[in-house]
Formats: structure tokens, sequence, C-alpha cells
């Protein structure tokens, strides 16, 4: 049986005799520490990763559903401590160079106003041109030989739009000027809509992901309701045309506590939540809990336990097992593995992964 056909039966209710073997990454900086800890030099991204420890993995489809071109990264200062750059989205952000891939210190975004808006939006266009991948028969044929499951990207909505006005703008301007981030929100659901159908009339896709990134500890940035009225409706015009192509397994990466949008999800079309914060909120047997068999769950192995021990991670994993067990639930852990894990550690994880939920 390919990965693929696992995949579709776990996340189907099928129960395949094993299922996925998932994993969602590492901390750029935890790779480094296990090559002093004895993995070999040459596993030094996630791909050789993967197949050093045996992981499986998604193949994924892209189109460009942001900006079109992109701002040129420029240098605007540096000394022997910080970076301060623009990146390809406009926004001007400084890191320090001991910890230059951890989250920055946004300085300045490109948007604060109406004109400001007008003037980036020449940058959103619609147009397909330059978005598309190309060979798209040949790549159908690629991903079928694969024999893992197929995804395609189809964007974000409103995650984007903080990322370019700053969560404080985002939380204000919903309120001061809604209109304009319904209008920042419907661009972008614009483009999505023109490129994906070029894509799925070609290529055959099992599942559909996407990236918002919007709530904390404490919930989302924007109101459920808000959620509701200006994220929603454009979500479910996206989901109508996935789901039109065969596509029924639609997930976003939305780190925190996402328990106050589960039901904006669905209403949105998408059925299935990922990675599952444990310490953010997001609790998967808790999840299943409150929603059953319509929630699909990705993640939810509590990447804080990876550290603390054998027993500590046998607990968390036995702790998920019922719900594993019941289907439509692929366990990893809930972020990529941070450096304070140890190379042990984490094979200690992987062994009792494999052996608590049956991947051989």
């Amino acid at each position: 049986m390919t990965l693929r056909e696992r995949f579709l039966q776990t996340m189907h209710y099928q129960h395949p005799k094993k299922i996925p073997n998932f994993e969602f990454g590492y901390w750029a900086e935890t790779l480094p520490r296990w090559h002093s800890e004895g993995l070999p030099k040459e596993i030094n991204d996630e791909a050789s990763a993967y197949g050093y420890f045996g992981i499986e993995n998604f193949a994924y489809v892209s189109a460009n559903l942001n900006l079109n071109p992109v701002f040129e990264y420029q240098v605007i200062r540096e000394d022997e401590n910080y970076l301060t750059y623009r990146e390809g989205n406009g926004v001007i952000s400084q890191v320090t160079k001991k910890t230059a891939h951890s989250i920055p210190h946004f300085i300045e975004f490109p948007i604060k106003n109406r004109k400001e808006w007008t003037e980036y939006k020449a940058r959103l266009s619609d147009s397909p041109e330059g978005r598309i991948p190309d060979k798209l028969d040949e790549l159908n044929v690629s991903l079928r030989d694969s024999g893992a499951p197929r995804t395609i990207w189809f964007g974000s909505m409103i995650g984007c739009v903080r990322d370019i006005i700053g969560f404080e703008n985002l939380a204000y301007l919903i309120y001061d000027d809604r209109g304009l981030i319904e209008d920042m929100v419907e661009t972008f659901c614009r483009i999505a809509e023109k490129c994906l159908p070029i894509i799925l009339e070609k290529v055959e896709f099992d599942a559909a992901n996407g990236w918002e990134d919007i709530c904390y500890n404490s919930g989302p940035i924007i109101s459920p309701k808000m959620f509701d009225e200006i994220v929603v409706p454009r979500y479910q015009r996206i989901t109508k045309i996935l789901r039109s192509h065969g596509i029924d397994i639609i997930f976003s990466d939305c780190d925190g506590n996402i328990l106050p949008i589960i039901p904006s999800y669905l209403k949105g079309g998408m059925n299935c939540m990922f990675p599952l914060e444990v310490n953010g909120g997001s609790d998967p047997v808790l999840i299943r809990e409150k929603f059953g068999r319509e929630v699909l769950l990705l993640g939810g192995v509590d990447k804080m336990v990876l550290d603390k021990g054998p027993k500590a991670i046998e607990k968390e994993l036995l702790r998920l097992k019922p719900v594993v067990e019941e289907g439509g639930f692929i366990p990893h852990v809930d972020h990529r593995v941070p450096a304070n894990v140890s190379l042990e550690d984490y094979r200690t994880y992987l062994k009792l992964k494999r052996e608590i939920f049956g991947i051989s």
C-alpha cells in the first residue's frame, strides 16, 4: 500500500495497517546541535533528516498567490550585532546575528493607510502570468509516480494581511477602516480564485493546505464574529473550487489556540486542523471531544515534553493513542523540534511513536 493510500484511508477513518509517519521539521539550530551528538554532518536540512529518520511527507505543489513581483531584498543597516533589511513583502525587519533564525523584530510595515495600499496592490494582480508552475502535465505524472499524498497550496486570507500591516494595525483597522481590510482579503482571495483552477484542471490532488498563524494562546487576533464576516465568505469561495475537483481534506497552518475559530474554519470549508499546538491551547484530545469526527487532525504531540525524558514522552503519546486509533488523526510534533531537544530524546520519541501507534 502506498503512502498516498495510507494517508487517504487514515483521513477517511478507514484504518490502514499503519498510519503515515509525518513530522513538522526542526529549528535551524537543532540539526547543528545534533551533529555534535552523533548525527552525520551531511544530514543538514529537513529533507535529508526525513530520509535519515525514516519520516514520510506530502508532495507539495504551490502557485505564487502573493506578491508578483516581490520587493528586492535590501540591507538597510548592518553592524557586528544586528542586521536590518527589507524583506520580499516590503517589511523592514531586524535580527540579531546570534539568533538570526528566530522571529525578527519588525520595524516598519509597508502599509499604514489607503494610499500605501493602493501602491502596494499594484503588485497583487490576479493575472496568472508568472504565478503558475511550469509543465503541469509532466508535474501530474511525477506526483502520481511518487506514491505520496498530493497537496496544493491555497494561500492565506488574513495572516498575509497581518504580515504587511502589523498586528496592532490589523487590530485597529478591523474597526477603524473595515473596508480597507475587506479589500485586502478580497484581493488575496481573487488571486487564488484565478490561479487554482488552472492547476486543478491539469493535476490531481488529495488535499489542500494554506497558512494563517493568527492565533495566540488566548485565541485569534480578530474576533470570531469578524472572522465569520470577513474571512469565511472568501474561504467558502476557495474551498468550493477545491471540493469541485475532489479535494476533501483541507487544512491551514495556524499556531496557538484555534478553538474559538474552529467553527469558522468548518463554515469556511476547512475540515482539518494543523499543527495543533498543545501548549498554545489546541489539544487534539479536547478538539475531538468537542467537534467529533467532523474535524480531522494533523500534529498535536506536545513538543514541550520531548526534552523531559522517555516516561514523559510515552505519557504524551499514550494520551493521544485513543484518538489516533479512532482515525482521522496523524500525530506528529506540534511545531518544529526546538534545539533544547537532544538527539537521544528525539530518537526515543520516534521509537515510542512507532511502537505506540503501530508505525513500522
